[in-house]
């Protein structure tokens, strides 16, 4: 098969084996492929609400002749497939949407038929922490890949565990500290925060305002932190600084 991309790849090596995965938003379908192609599942259930992304899967593994293990499904998230996975892979939505499909899920089925989470939100990692951690979900992996742009990967397993405010919003998993794509986030975290800081005083917004100052402290001390332990002496890290705020 082709070479994976690097964000895809990073998603891949969290992949464990099981009977049956779920590709939810399989769009290409190269997730699946890898799967059936690397043994990682019995079934794979290939499932996407575009037709014609759906149509890309089933062409891909008819080609590599691996059609016979997959089921396809053309909806809508999760909750209308029939057979239970016990590994779901959802990357490349929003962190509300990913939240909404498991939680459709939820109401068809008991949340504890999955096994596996591995997910990547393009935005609201916190509310998909927070989702987990009062679902039943331990956060088991949970860093930023660069390739082009930033991407979060979070990989849960059944399990209960107790986050920090801290937590939720840098990230569950201090091993995703130690690099210099998860500095590069928080500075552009912390750019962000400012940024919308100074259109809040503009406007008088009090309460934001507020509520600013606090991520904007805590961003800077989860940066000096990361800066004191983790990547202390690189080179690379004036490339990543911003200018003071």
């Amino acid at each position: 098969m082709t070479k994976l991309p690097s964000r895809l790849q990073s998603i891949a090596d969290l992949i464990e084996p099981c009977a049956v995965f779920a590709d939810v938003g399989c769009d290409h379908g190269l997730m699946s492929l890898y799967v059936l192609d690397k043994w990682l599942a019995n079934r794979v259930l290939c499932i996407d609400k575009s037709l014609k992304c759906l149509e890309k899967t089933i062409k891909l593994l008819k080609r590599h002749k691996l059609d016979d293990q997959a089921i396809f499904y053309n909806c809508d998230g999760l909750y209308p497939v029939r057979q239970v996975p016990d590994e779901v892979l959802i990357a490349g939505l929003g962190g509300a949407e990913i939240i909404d499909i498991l939680y459709q899920y939820s109401r068809t089925r008991p949340l504890d038929t999955i096994e596996t989470l591995i997910l990547q939100p393009m935005r609201d990692d916190y509310a998909v922490r927070k989702w987990l951690n009062t679902n039943g979900f331990i956060i088991t992996h949970d860093f930023i890949k660069k390739d082009k742009k930033l991407y979060r990967i979070i990989k849960a397993k059944r399990g209960v565990e107790k986050l920090t405010e801290e937590q939720l919003m840098f990230g569950a998993c201090e091993g995703g500290y130690n690099s210099l794509d998860y500095l590069e986030w928080l500075y552009m975290y912390l750019d962000k925060c400012v940024r919308i800081l100074g259109d809040a005083g503009r406007a008088k917004k009090l309460a934001v305002t507020t509520s600013l100052h606090d991520t904007i402290a805590k961003l800077r001390k989860q940066i000096k932190y990361v800066e004191d332990n983790y990547v202390k002496g690189n080179t690379s890290i004036s490339k990543i600084r911003r200018k003071p705020n």
